[in-house]
């Protein structure tokens, strides 16, 4: 039977449960085209999560790491990684343009994104989540006032790009380098807002509340999400955006919660986790591999004029187990690529 207080551990399985289940909503978005119904948002829990889980543990955290202090884990844990898959994934580009199986256009397109951090597919999360963490550190025992003011200025950023971005997109420099900068300011509103409520009430969320208000604050967290998601958006004003806002840190806080109260049933605890802890290898090579290879495999073998329809599924299953096995080769013999 499940506790009714749920015992005190150094690391909730919960966090990981939500980048397991982040990183498989992505990897299913990214493989499917044309088969899920979009008049409603359903998949309300994606990339935004991974900021606010690494909010979250900051603010349950004694430690006061400095940006020097930082940059030293982080050198090792994303910059490292962020190389060796830019090369990785340039390499791959390069065989496929010389088998004529790509354009050479991408191959340019790739090392440029490499080169100035905007990222070769979903590379893009660990520049931002390094330059949003970096932000956060310096700004975090700054005066009140001065948290604030940053604060509002990073929602103006993200709001400028929204609304102003399809004025450039068609000039790729200028449209990469803004989306950098909007990155990295998104990653630090949501780690920052993330931060705070975790500091005042992570610890007694935790450790002393019952698995049933766990569940039941977490299932009308994430219904507040889908709510908002699917009735108050429309459009990237000023409003909209810290609608957006809003709705992505119900889903994650909610869904966190949801989890924490359910760890104990393994089936579902044990899948999520075991993605939670391998999804930076998930990240880089579901899209910027395994998704290239579908998109290849379509095109060249199966001569579909669109990549589309109930295929997309089964080439996620596919991908599903060849990432599988991959996480256990990267895990055995080639962890460096994730700077272990």
């Amino acid at each position: 039977m499940t506790k009714n207080i749920i015992e005190k551990s150094n690391r909730s399985l919960s966090i990981d449960m939500v980048k397991g289940l982040s990183i498989m909503t992505l990897f299913f978005l990214h493989f499917e085209n044309g088969v899920i119904n979009t008049d409603y948002n359903f998949f309300i829990v994606r990339s935004q999560a991974f900021f606010l889980v690494v909010g979250w543990l900051w603010g349950m955290s004694t430690n006061k790491r400095t940006i020097n202090d930082h940059w030293d884990k982080r050198k090792i844990g994303l910059v490292r990684p962020y190389i060796i898959l830019s090369l990785l994934f340039i390499a791959f580009d390069l065989i496929m343009v010389v088998t004529n199986l790509m354009e050479t256009h991408i191959l340019y397109r790739d090392i440029y994104k490499a080169a100035t951090l905007k990222g070769i597919g979903t590379l893009w999360f660990l520049p931002a989540l390094l330059g949003g963490e970096m932000l956060f550190i310096y700004f975090r025992d700054k005066k009140k006032s001065v948290r604030i003011l940053i604060f509002i200025i990073s929602i103006l950023i993200i709001t400028a790009y929204s609304n102003y971005f399809q004025k450039v997109q068609s000039i790729k420099m200028v449209g990469w380098f803004l989306s950098t900068v909007k990155s990295v300011f998104e990653a630090f509103v949501y780690i920052y807002i993330a931060y705070y409520i975790s500091k005042k009430n992570g610890r007694r969320i935790f450790n002393n509340w019952s698995v049933y208000k766990l569940q039941t604050t977490g299932i009308i967290l994430i219904t507040l999400s889908f709510v908002l998601h699917n009735g108050l958006l429309g459009n990237h004003n000023l409003l909209g955006q810290v609608i957006f806002i809003l709705a992505n840190v119900c889903a994650g806080i909610g869904i966190l919660l949801l989890f924490r109260g359910i760890e104990s049933f393994k089936t579902i605890s044990k899948p999520l986790a075991y993605f939670g802890k391998n999804s930076l290898i998930i990240m880089a090579f579901h899209f910027c591999l395994l998704f290239q290879l579908a998109l290849i495999f379509d095109k060249h073998i199966m001569r579909n004029e669109a990549y589309e329809g109930y295929i997309t599924i089964v080439y996620f299953f596919v991908a599903l187990i060849i990432q599988i096995l991959i996480i256990e080769i990267v895990n055995k013999r080639f962890k460096f690529i994730i700077g272990k």
